[in-house]
């Protein structure tokens, strides 16, 4: 009876037995056995693939770069000194960090020279390379690496160790019996440690939430699956970190992120960390294991790159982003996702960064190695063209609450780019107290961008200005922002609405500034994806003066008399005006001063900052802002367009003229979802009309009802955009349910094409049944 009800259990859906983190990695190693053999390499190489690699070495030069790479692959032999073995000091300090730094930085070159020449003794099979290989390892393993040196300085710790897996597994046959046993017993002492302080963090079994201390424990999953793998054969305790690790990138991974393929952290710490864990899962797809590069995650996380970074030195969300560049390791990273994901967008984006491949050999990278070998994967795949403006050209990653919007996206030269963030996963780690914070991108340059630097972790600085709130675009209560360092100090995008001439998010963060604010929300239009529309609701229990906050890379003009800033960066240019609260409302400020300022051997070498605030005159309990952001190019003719705020009997409205444009944009209060301004009057959360001639364009975001010139009726709230014309009327949008629309479109209606059913009445009003799906509809006369 007993094995009866197992069997049901495991059968009947809806049903499965737990199972603890030591069945599941039992499960594995079971599965592991027969499938590894006791053979090497195994770490991104397979003795089968050797006869091929071999082959395309000696047509290597021949190729782009190949000349350079083929160097790389095989270093000179001149019998280089042994780096000393570093001392592992603590950072914390200017001074500290500096020897910190130069401690990891000794021990990565160390190893890395371990692996070039195992990697060349496999190419060659020349015993020279075998032994400076052997060399270099037995200078590793006579190291004093032990648990406190990972306490000291866990990056010595970890770049001392994962070249060196590789170059023991690569350069295995040319050691000796005695040499194997000295470096293997080096090894397992390391992984002994390494899997002490990494596993106990994390659970198989139970999602973690996002922590200050687990940036670089995550990261070194990969290496603890690698070093059971180079490992597998020689101690009993190998398996098991394979296993294991191979089971978290399965079941859990990351904490940062989610399917949509987020990372909260940012993309800086996106990219080193990606590079790592891309490097284990990469190997073990060679060997036929693939399941967690199936997973959502990693289907969707190059477009957060594509997406977030630009293809110049733009700004984005998350600590060192502010000296962040596109980089040949990332283009690296791109290539590797299309060829594992058989996606051909990635490596676009790829070329459309022109990097040429990573020659160096810094840890938090891909490598000369890793462009070598990739080199070698490339060329036994092909993968058909693709083009990014075939792409939306907006993107919302709900795992981490980030919504891109573009108006050309991969075309520096044109594109406008808009980032926002209202993050659920807080300001921990190495995110950032920006919640509902925004970074403008725009014509090759960064305009709005994320300030601050980190000369050293958690400096003054770095703790006291960059993670603060006071440092990004967003608002400030009374003077204060949202607590730093603080998973719970978290926002959540509200609503995110897409269509081919538009997008729309909001988000709220009144979490996050608690407990100084009462309501904290913000939304974006990105009107035409020409130019941005912005409504701040803030709401406090006590009366205070609110801060708007614009932080850039040069000095920018205040025009008070027109609530005015001006910004420009090489040819690009970005307008800022406040329509709401009106003129005199506001004191202008500026200044270039961090508080706390920058270390000054630091700042000597980075590019100067420029900060301007914009603050109530009139401490109040709520204030509104509406406030229009332009970027234009300095070869546009003319100047930005006029705008002006409209009188609004409910919400707020402005009006867009010049240049071309006569357009009038809605924004409406979340509790009210009205907007009643000029001719229009709006039940919904936003809408544009412009104007040219007797053609009318417009968009609308969660709407039921519009009436004016045109007239619309909703049984649902929808976003659309649509054309009227002297031919008729066009709608676009995407429906997720079935849905009623009557409409007054200002001419007799002869036919109608993308509608289930419809009915014209004697007033001229026209009553239409839609399908769920993609709507194209065509009203015509």
């Amino acid at each position: 009876m007993k094995t009866l009800f197992i069997l049901l259990l495991l059968v009947l859906p809806g049903f499965a037995l737990a199972q603890s983190d030591a069945d599941l990695v039992a499960a594995r190693i079971a599965q592991f056995r027969p499938a590894l053999l006791d053979e090497h390499p195994r770490l991104l190489l397979r003795p089968a693939d050797l006869p091929a690699l071999r082959e395309f070495i000696k047509i290597l030069p021949a190729q782009p770069d190949g000349a350079m790479l083929a160097k790389l692959a095989l270093p000179p032999l001149d019998n280089k000194v042994l780096i000393a073995e570093p001392r592992a000091v603590k950072n914390g300090t200017s001074e500290g960090t500096k020897q910190w730094q130069a401690g990891y930085k000794a021990a990565n070159d160390t190893a890395a020279w371990a692996q070039r020449y195992a990697l060349a003794w496999l190419i060659t099979e020349d015993p020279a390379y075998g032994r400076e290989a052997a060399r270099w390892l037995l200078h590793l393993a006579s190291w004093n690496i032990d648990r406190e040196t990972y306490r000291t300085n866990d990056e010595l710790f970890i770049q001392s160790l994962r070249p060196m897996i590789f170059a023991y597994d690569w350069a295995y046959a040319a050691l000796t019996p005695e040499e194997r046993a000295i470096v293997g017993k080096a090894l397992i002492a390391r992984m002994t440690v390494l899997a002490a302080q990494v596993q106990p963090k994390f659970s198989l079994t139970q999602a973690g939430a996002p922590d200050n201390g687990l940036s670089h424990p995550m990261r070194f999953i990969s290496t603890l699956g690698q070093g059971g793998l180079a490992l597998f054969h020689e101690t009993p305790d190998a398996p098991g970190w394979l296993a294991w690790s191979y089971e978290y990138y399965q079941r859990q991974f990351p904490v940062w992120g989610g399917p949509a393929g987020g990372w909260a952290e940012g993309l800086n710490y996106w990219s080193t960390g990606i590079s790592q864990h891309q490097r284990f899962l990469e190997g073990m797809v060679l060997l036929g294991f693939n399941e967690p590069l199936q997973r959502p995650f990693w289907r969707n996380t190059p477009y957060y790159g594509l997406y977030g970074l630009m293809p110049y030195g733009g700004s984005f969300f998350g600590d060192l982003s502010n000296i962040m560049r596109p980089s040949g390791s990332i283009a690296l990273m791109m290539e590797k996702f299309a060829v594992l994901n058989a996606d051909p967008y990635p490596l676009a984006y790829a070329k459309a960064l022109r990097q040429k491949p990573p020659t160096a050999f810094s840890y938090y990278t891909y490598d000369g190695i890793d462009s070598v070998l990739q080199s070698f994967r490339s060329a036994q795949a092909k993968l058909p063209e693709a083009k990014l403006a075939d792409l939306p050209q907006s993107h919302y990653f709900d795992d981490i609450g980030v919504v891109t919007m573009h108006s050309a996206l991969g075309d520096a030269a044109r594109d406008i780019m808009l980032g926002f963030r209202s993050s659920p996963r807080g300001s921990a780690s190495h995110g950032f107290a920006d919640q509902n914070s925004f970074v403008l991108n725009a014509f090759g340059q960064p305009l709005a961008i994320n300030s601050g630097y980190r000369e050293f972790y958690d400096s003054p600085h770095h703790v006291g200005w960059s993670r603060q709130t006071k440092a990004k675009n967003a608002i400030l209560f009374g003077g204060e922002g949202q607590r730093i360092k603080d998973a719970s100090a978290s926002g959540r995008i509200t609503r995110f609405a897409d269509g081919a001439s538009f997008s729309f998010a909001s988000g709220d963060a009144t979490r996050a500034y608690a407990p100084h604010a009462e309501r904290a929300l913000r939304h974006v239009f990105f009107v035409g994806r020409r130019y941005f529309v912005m409504l701040d609701e803030a709401a406090a229990s006590e009366p205070v003066q609110y801060q708007w906050q614009l932080h850039a890379r040069s000095q920018m003009t205040l025009a008070p008399e027109r609530n005015e800033v001006v910004q420009q960066q090489g040819d690009a240019r970005l307008a800022v005006r406040f329509l709401v609260p009106a003129p005199g409302a506001l004191t202008l400020s500026q200044t270039d001063a961090f508080s706390p300022p920058v270390g000054a051997s630091y700042q000597a070498k980075m590019p100067n900052e420029w900060h301007v605030t914009a603050k109530t005159k009139v401490a109040a309990k709520q204030q509104n802002f509406l406030t229009l952001l332009y970027p234009w190019h300095a070869s546009e003719s003319g100047a930005q367009p006029a705008s002006q705020s409209m009188q609004a009997a409910q919400g707020h409205a402005m009006r867009l003229s010049g240049q071309g444009l006569d357009e009038i944009v809605l924004m409406a209060r979340e509790a009210e979802k009205q907007v009643e301004a000029g001719d229009w009057k709006l039940a919904g959360m936003a809408a544009s009309f412009s104007t040219q001639g007797d053609t009318l364009r417009f968009s609308l975001i969660e709407a039921t009802r519009l009436a004016g010139p045109l007239s619309l009726q909703i049984s649902q709230p929808i976003s659309l955009e649509g054309v009227r014309n002297a031919n008729g009327l066009n709608l676009t949008a995407s429906l997720t349910q079935p849905l009623t629309l009557q409409l007054k479109p200002g001419f007799s209606v002869k036919s109608v094409a993308g509608a289930l059913s419809w009915q014209q009445a004697v007033d001229g009003g026209v009553t239409l049944q839609l399908a769920a799906g993609p709507l194209q509809l065509s009203v015509l006369k």
